[in-house]
């Protein structure tokens, strides 16, 4: 059997398909007899795609780069699928080994190139090795911490005679839990005057909701979402949720003074805007999770549905803590909706999209949206790197198993990726996109209005760019939105790509300090 034939069944024993990509010479031979193959314009939309339906689906898939350039074009996205916990399995193509020695053009050594962005690196020095590698990396991937994992293929192996050898794709377990630390962790939380909860992406990850209220009602204290979660930290119409915290040291501390010890279950700490504070001085911290990233605080390595559904034996009521109704934001909307402002314009896109998946990238305007919308188990993603062009790929991987798929992005965020599109009508993918275009990188002019106001205006922030004409010479349709935005009664209809550029108010929200 040929190396390429023993790749192909490899990667179909671990059910790895549809393969992601955008090919060069040294994928050729690799690809022969790949008949499901997602083609990208760029390699990176591969890896994006690629991230997007693994987190949804939370089933691996494969990527293949094209050597040295490939690689180095995804680099970004390979460090967000980090970040984001995402299990992909990457795959380049290699020089030819025989004349390696010569530094030919597309060779170097792939593995440095990943560096510390994938779990694990490899590349195969013995074709015979093909599937024992390909196994290998699927396990390192689903292994807790999960993460994306990287192996470099030569070209030339592709055309030896391979051993192949049957073996099963194995499950990894990931329902770690220790009895002996929750007696603990009880403990400290009953012994605490008043504590409070942070959920964070994991519980999501782990499906842990069910869980995650149970609990909350169980011990009564408030419960918030860590900052700039990239997924449904908990359900946000449970009455003990408290909100999102952001991301400054000073925002969290005000946020949580009342509070003695703070439990983290799936959850981390991401800081943005430098504040010259420490965070959290004086309270205990407790982290639970498997998201390996110790800052601060004790640090527990349990699954957190696991870990809660145990816990939830051991404590009882310490607080009667019920969210007052927010009444101001009435008001907000009818206030902006001469100016096209993001309340009155997110409260009605929500109104047309109760039930869509949402992939945010909106930047300037994610804490609105994120607000308006609501969580819910697999309704939200984002880029937890703060990575742009990410959404476009991403809400393309997840609409090839759902039509109920919205993404919301600013225009600057939208042409980072945005011959994507041409994926979306090659393929027949419905993803609707609302772009919310306000000629500027708004979050740019916000941090400059908090740090640097001569610089609000620079010129380097501002531009116009015609999305609709862009979107329409890729073949997908394109609508402008009036003042009533009935254009999003057209968005939400059909299975097929759309795009919605929304003109929104261009004044300068102060997001930082």
């Amino acid at each position: 059997m040929k190396g390429n034939e023993v790749f192909r069944k490899s990667i179909e024993k671990l059910g790895l398909f549809p393969v992601f990509g955008n090919p060069g010479s040294t994928e050729v031979g690799l690809l022969r007899g790949i008949e499901k193959y997602i083609l990208t314009l760029h390699d990176s939309i591969s890896v994006g795609m690629a991230d997007g339906l693994t987190q949804y689906s939370g089933i691996p898939r494969m990527v293949n780069l094209h050597d040295l350039p490939g690689l180095a074009n995804s680099m970004a996205f390979i460090y967000t699928a980090k970040i984001n916990r995402s299990p992909i399995i990457i795959t380049a193509g290699q020089q030819d080994t025989r004349h390696m020695v010569y530094d030919p053009l597309l060779y170097w050594d792939l593995t440095s190139v990943v560096a510390d962005s994938v779990k694990f690196k490899y590349e195969i020095k013995n074709p015979d090795d093909i599937p024992i590698a390909l196994k290998k990396a699927k396990m390192q991937a689903l292994t807790p911490p999960m993460g994306p994992v990287f192996i470099s293929i030569p070209e030339n192996f592709m055309d030896y005679d391979v051993n192949y050898y049957e073996f099963k794709d194995h499950i990894v377990p990931s329902s770690l839990v220790d009895i002996d630390s929750i007696e603990q962790i009880a403990e400290r939380i009953m012994n605490a005057k008043n504590p409070a909860i942070v959920f964070g992406f994991e519980i999501d990850i782990y499906d842990a909701f069910k869980e995650a209220e149970q609990f909350a009602s169980a011990l009564g204290c408030p419960v918030y979402g860590e900052p700039l979660s990239s997924r449904a930290p908990f359900i946000s119409e449970d009455p003990h949720y408290a909100g999102d915290l952001l991301p400054g040291s000073t925002l969290i501390n005000m946020k949580l003074l009342q509070h003695d010890l703070i439990l983290f279950v799936g959850a981390d700490i991401t800081l943005y805007p430098y504040l010259p504070s420490p965070i959290l001085p004086g309270k205990e911290l407790i982290f639970v999770g498997l998201n390996i990233n110790p800052k601060i605080g004790d640090f527990y390595f349990m699954n957190p549905k696991a870990f809660l559904s145990e816990i939830l034996r051991k404590i009882n009521k310490k607080c009667n803590f019920k969210r007052e109704k927010d009444l101001s934001l009435a008001g907000k909307i009818a206030r902006e909706r001469a100016s096209m402002g993001l309340n009155f314009v997110l409260y009605n896109v929500k109104r047309r999209f109760p039930e869509h998946i949402i992939v945010d990238e909106s930047i300037s305007a994610s804490t609105t949206l994120r607000y308006i919308f609501g969580y819910s188990r697999r309704r939200y993603f984002t880029a937890r790197s703060g990575q742009l062009g990410w959404a476009t790929p991403a809400a393309l991987g997840i609409s090839m198993e759902s039509n109920n798929v919205l993404a919301v992005e600013g225009d600057g965020s939208f042409m980072y990726t945005v011959q994507a599109l041409w994926t979306a009508k090659r393929y027949n993918l419905p993803a609707k996109f609302i772009v919310l275009r306000n000629d500027a990188y708004s979050i740019l002019r916000s941090y400059a209005k908090s740090y640097y106001p001569e610089m609000e205006d620079f010129p380097g922030f501002l531009f116009h760019l015609d999305i609709e004409k862009i979107a329409s010479s890729f073949g997908i349709e394109s609508e402008t939105a009036t003042g009533d935005l009935k254009e999003l009664d057209w968005l939400v209809e059909g299975n097929i790509a759309k795009v919605l550029v929304i003109d929104i108010d261009r004044s300068v929200q102060k997001l930082f300090l």
